[in-house]
């Protein structure tokens, strides 16, 4: 049964790029399928390429359908317990950042000082009669 680039990278303890690069310069015969994935016969593979030693607890060569043993089932609680309190931080640093948020506009607020509405209308159109010279004349009195 031939194996796919990731499974003669796993079978050899190379990098899946080092497989396809020996195919693509012919060191190695690999066919490619009609979905585009090549397939190396093992034979071809560690005619090239010695196999990788391996120990009883590698666990980097595991096929996809590999049964679900205790180990798996920890690993996989374990990986869940985590995605859990990052999420739970996550929330946390939300609700921070919305307490930090309101109280940063409740202090624009009162240091901000008061929209007088009546003059406004007034003194912009004061303002657009001045020459430049009254204008440079009444920032400068006006401190």
């Amino acid at each position: 049964m031939p194996y796919t680039l990731a499974e003669a990278a796993v079978a050899c303890g190379l990098d899946k790029s080092t497989v396809r690069r020996a195919v693509r310069a012919g060191k190695i015969s690999g066919t490619k399928d009609e979905a585009g994935t090549w397939h190396v016969e093992p034979v071809e593979l560690h005619r090239v390429f010695p196999p990788a030693s391996r120990t009883e607890d590698d666990t980097t060569a595991v096929t996809r359908d590999a049964p679900a043993d205790a180990a798996t089932d920890i690993l996989v609680n374990e990986l869940r317990a985590i995605i859990r309190s990052g999420e739970r931080r996550e929330e946390d640093l939300r609700q921070e950042r919305d307490r930090w948020r309101t109280a940063f506009e409740n202090t624009q607020r009162l240091l901000s000082p008061p929209v007088q509405h009546q003059g406004a209308p007034a003194q912009a159109a004061r303002w657009r009669d001045m020459s430049w010279p009254q204008r440079w004349h009444w920032l400068r009195s006006t401190g």
